[in-house]
């Protein structure tokens, strides 16, 4: 590590003394031009330093995750919708202790390789989530970014526990916030893409999940998805009490959860929701269900070749009688034509 730091320290002290001789100054020339020229190498210089360090974090954190061009290569080659365990045991496993999805359980390490943690600021914290859908790309809930920038933001993925979130290398910055620009407060067209600033490198801890239309899966719409299985997943809260939930979710949690009908949903919502648009999920017992802190993260269901497609991105639910109501999720492939140009652009 000594060797690595002195011959770093030679390279910057090269690069500063380049800069000053370059820098022309005779007699005879302004002393205001000759520290103009002086600041604007000087400023070349930070910025190279300022890249060089970035690219050994960048190294170190590939490192220090296990990932490489290697990883990322092979899981590309499978495709998204891929976990590191290939039949992840979501439907029997239960909880020794209280959950944070209502109704929930402890989720399998990395089950869920494409989850991801947005932390806005210490204020808001771990507010909401979102799902990883390409290398540079973040799908989540529009109402999850209002009022803030990307600059204000980090992408936290790669992640299981809280540990893991208190971790900076598993941290990414964000380059650029689309919101649906239909987006209604709250929460007709309930979309943002978020684009990272550098693309991740797959691998064990982290790949994409595919989305539910052509050519990233072929999931069939409508009626025949009424009572299939779906899962969704998230760090947030149990219950409405706010002394229990001042404390998150330690581990990511996951539930099975049962794709209502239309008319279900209707009679929960009235014409608040839009079947054009949206899907609603839960249990007849209200047993299971997102709550605050899982906003924007993953209705999920497994197509038969055992990829995972996100059919939905939590959107809202009843506060006035979560009980009753079933949580609502925006419908995906309602909205292909918006997301195609975000998907395929770096």
């Amino acid at each position: 590590m000594s060797r690595t730091i002195l011959n770093m320290s030679f390279f910057l002290f090269i690069i500063l003394l380049n800069g000053v001789i370059q820098t022309e100054a005779s007699p005879s020339a302004d002393i205001g031009q000759f520290f103009n020229k002086m600041g604007d190498k000087l400023s070349q210089t930070a910025a190279t330093i300022k890249d060089y360090l970035l690219e050994l974090f960048y190294r170190f954190r590939a490192f220090f995750i296990g990932h490489s061009e290697s990883t990322h290569q092979s899981m590309t080659s499978r495709g998204c919708g891929y976990a590191q365990d290939d039949q992840p045991a979501i439907y029997n496993k239960h909880a020794t202790v209280v959950s944070k999805i209502k109704g929930g359980n402890d989720a399998i390490w990395h089950t869920w390789p494409w989850m991801v943690s947005l932390f806005t600021s210490p204020r808001q914290g771990w507010s909401c989530a979102g799902v990883l859908i390409n290398e540079n790309t973040v799908l989540t809930a529009a109402h999850c970014l209002t009022h803030t920038s990307a600059g204000e933001m980090k992408a936290i993925i790669g992640v299981h526990t809280i540990l893991g979130k208190l971790n900076p290398l598993n941290y990414y910055s964000i380059s650029a916030i689309h919101r649906h620009p239909k987006f209604e407060n709250c929460c007709k067209n309930d979309l943002a893409i978020l684009k990272l600033s550098k693309p991740v490198l797959y691998g064990p801890k982290i790949n994409s999940v595919c989305l539910p239309f052509q050519p990233y899966a072929n999931i069939s719409q409508g009626r025949e998805l009424v009572n299939r299985t779906g899962i969704i997943i998230g760090w947030g809260d149990s219950s409405q009490n706010t002394i229990t939930n001042m404390v998150k979710s330690f581990t990511l949690q996951q539930a099975d959860v049962r794709i209502f009908d239309d008319y279900y949903c209707r009679r929960s919502y009235g014409h608040v929701f839009d079947p054009n648009t949206e899907i609603c999920a839960g249990d007849y017992e209200q047993l299971r269900d997102t709550m605050s802190g899982d906003s924007g993260g993953p209705l999920l269901i497994r197509q038969s070749d055992g990829r995972w497609t996100v059919l939905g991105i939590t959107s809202y639910g009843s506060a006035t009688s979560p009980s009753l109501a079933p949580g609502v999720y925006v419908k995906l492939s309602a909205h292909a034509q918006w997301l195609e140009p975000f998907i395929k652009s770096n």
